[in-house]
């Protein structure tokens, strides 16, 4: 993929932003195969799976950052307040659009990047669903700095979890204002970790609400996960 972008300065620090170029044109064999990927989240997005198709074409990297200039910078703005919370070495210092179509929904944190596919914005056009993602990847980054007895902890959670078929409490997709494919705390502790971070600081109140249709035997276990993602920020009320 050939990369365009340009840099947007912020008082905290400087925050590199990345259009990542998607295929120009989709072949007929191709299109039919997006499609029938795409297929897989029909019951999960706002329009028709080859409706999405025409959206990216109509989308292009130059197009889509024209009409969403302002919602980026609202995303920049949102992880410099986000990195202000972490120590230099942890930070993220780029944002990337990606804008192939073949990454539909997908949203990833490497190293000091974060990349977020094109779809989550001209998809649903609801900055929330944005902030919940990026506060998802940013759970990661302090699922990064967990201590050794601190994983083990986790992994216990996530087993237990498991166990007692839990895991869709946490699944993001789940509650108002996410993306409805969003979120699979069943995959590992890791992500677990991750979903939790992003519903006890975006949704604790509708999530309060679903505990109570939740055996209160099961609480402790949701407690003790909601303990172990304070404790790895040292606030609860850190997020602006």
């Amino acid at each position: 993929m050939n990369k365009s972008g340009q840099s947007l300065t912020a008082a905290a620090m400087p925050l590199l932003l990345v259009l990542l170029s998607g295929c120009a044109s989709v072949s007929s064999p191709t299109r039919v195969e997006i499609i029938e990927g795409l297929g897989l989240f029909d019951s999960l997005i706002p329009v028709p799976a080859d409706s999405i198709i025409g959206l990216y074409e109509r989308y292009d990297p130059a197009t889509f950052h024209s009409i969403y200039k302002n919602d980026l910078e609202l995303v920049q703005q949102f992880i410099d307040s986000m990195n202000t919370h972490l120590d230099e070495a942890s930070r993220i210092d780029t944002l990337a659009i990606d804008h192939a179509i073949e990454n539909f929904g997908n949203a990833a944190r490497s190293q000091k990047t974060i990349f977020i596919s094109s779809s989550y914005f001209f998809l649903f056009n609801d900055p929330a669903v944005v902030r919940s993602v990026l506060t998802h990847e940013f759970g990661h980054i302090y699922h990064d700095k967990l201590t050794p007895d601190q994983r083990e902890m986790l992994e216990q959670i996530w087993l237990e979890m498991q166990e007692r078929a839990l895991f869709y409490i946490f699944r993001d997709g789940e509650y108002s204002e996410n993306a409805k494919f969003g979120g699979h705390p069943d995959e590992s502790p890791a992500e677990l970790f991750a979903s939790g971070f992003n519903l006890f600081n975006n949704k604790q109140d509708e999530l309060n609400v679903r505990l109570r249709y939740v055996s209160t035997e099961h609480h402790q276990l949701v407690e003790r996960l909601r303990n172990l993602v304070v404790a790895s920020t040292l606030s609860t009320k850190f997020l602006p």
